[in-house]
């Protein structure tokens, strides 16, 4: 909410200083121009493309079309705009500024930072890129003061197994992640009790805690003594956000894990997609891969969406038909899962989840998870 308060404060600053003063500007433009003050990007991005061709080529027209095209949300089509801007006029400073803003409403703000300071070191009178440079370290400062360090989670469940006859099915999970600056790490301990056996598993983390861009974590673990659990497991993940038009936001990643049963290792690899819309929506599918020595692989997939109900209530969905590991042997599993989340208080969340769970030629699962996310 405070990066939108700057983004209008910049766009108040520029349309006050840029719109008397476009000695450039045809009256198709001056026209696009108000009509973009006006939040109307739309009706004004319409109105320069019914411009000839030898005018959508020049320099003004496609100088404002990246611009608006900024403003409108549309992030991909005005990076592809002012980049090819840049590369055919280095060293324009009003190119360069509108790259900056570009990326400050993106709140990648190393991005930011640096051409708005390219600006000054040039042009060191430069205003608007002295007021770029003000509100981005407004911008910071506020995300600094909202920073959380800590994030706890916590969460116990409980299962009903449909055939008769077989012990309980229940876990307990604590993990904590400390996040200073641009990495986060993490440690976690989960009890598992399955059929009369128990074991505890530890793990342990890094991950890149920068949000936007590239994204990538590590982790491994190891269960002392265990039973069913592996008695070693490591992997990691690797994404990449991308800014799309009118606010979306897709997340293509890669994640991957090895564990190591007394029976043999197990990869598992699964690419995904993550879709984030502005209404708070998300949308995920991904493909699950287990490969194993002397057995078959085998492919799944999973679908999962997330939508907010109210302001502090969330909604999750999913369903899953993919291959999982139960005690070093890959069974088939169709499992159905769902829940809500709730914010108690600014920094603590709540959430309830329900699964069933179908595996193949063997029992059925009902569960039911209660957990906590504590953020300070």
């Amino acid at each position: 909410m405070k990066n939108m308060f700057f983004k209008k404060a910049l766009l108040t600053a520029i349309f006050a200083v840029s719109s008397p003063n476009l000695a450039w500007a045809n009256d198709v433009n001056a026209q696009a121009l108000e009509l973009a003050s006006q939040q109307n990007y739309q009706q004004a991005l319409t109105l320069l493309s019914q411009q000839s061709a030898s005018v959508q080529s020049s320099y003004e027209h496609r100088f404002l079309k990246g611009r608006i095209q900024s403003w409108a949300g549309q992030y991909s089509a005005a990076q592809v705009e002012l980049d090819s801007l840049i590369s055919e006029f280095p060293g324009n400073p009003d190119v360069q500024l509108a790259l900056g803003n570009l990326a400050f409403y993106q709140s990648d703000f190393a991005a930011a930072e640096r051409n708005y300071q390219a600006v000054l070191d040039k042009y060191p009178n430069y205003q608007d890129a002295r007021n770029g440079l003000n509100n981005l370290r407004k911008a910071q400062s506020a995300a600094e003061k909202d920073k959380k360090d800590w994030r706890i989670d916590g969460a116990v469940s409980f299962t009903d197994l449909t055939e008769d006859g077989l012990n309980s099915w229940n876990n307990q999970f604590l993990r904590a992640e400390y996040a200073p600056g641009t990495l986060a790490y993490s440690a976690s301990i989960q009890r598992y009790d399955r059929f009369g056996l128990s074991d505890i598993q530890l793990r342990a983390g890094l991950a890149d805690a920068v949000i936007g861009g590239l994204d990538w974590g590590i982790e491994g673990g190891f269960t002392p003594d265990s039973d069913f659990r592996p008695d070693f497991s490591a992997g990691g993940r690797l994404g990449y956000s991308l800014n799309l038009e009118n606010g979306i936001t897709a997340y293509p990643n890669l994640d991957y894990r090895y564990d190591d049963y007394a029976l043999g290792g197990i990869h598992t690899v699964q690419p995904g997609l993550t879709t984030y819309f502005d209404n708070g929506i998300s949308l995920t599918g991904r493909l699950i891969g287990t490969f194993q020595d002397a057995e078959d692989d085998q492919i799944g997939w999973l679908i999962q969406g997330h939508a907010p109900v109210t302001q502090k209530l969330k909604l999750n969905l999913g369903y899953a038909s993919a291959p999982e590991a139960i005690d070093g042997v890959v069974i088939d599993t169709e499992s159905f899962f769902g829940g809500l989340s709730y914010s108690v208080l600014d920094d603590l969340d709540i959430h309830i989840n329900l699964a069933h769970d179908n595996r193949a030629e063997s029992f059925s699962r009902n569960s039911l998870n209660v957990g906590f996310t504590h953020k300070r």
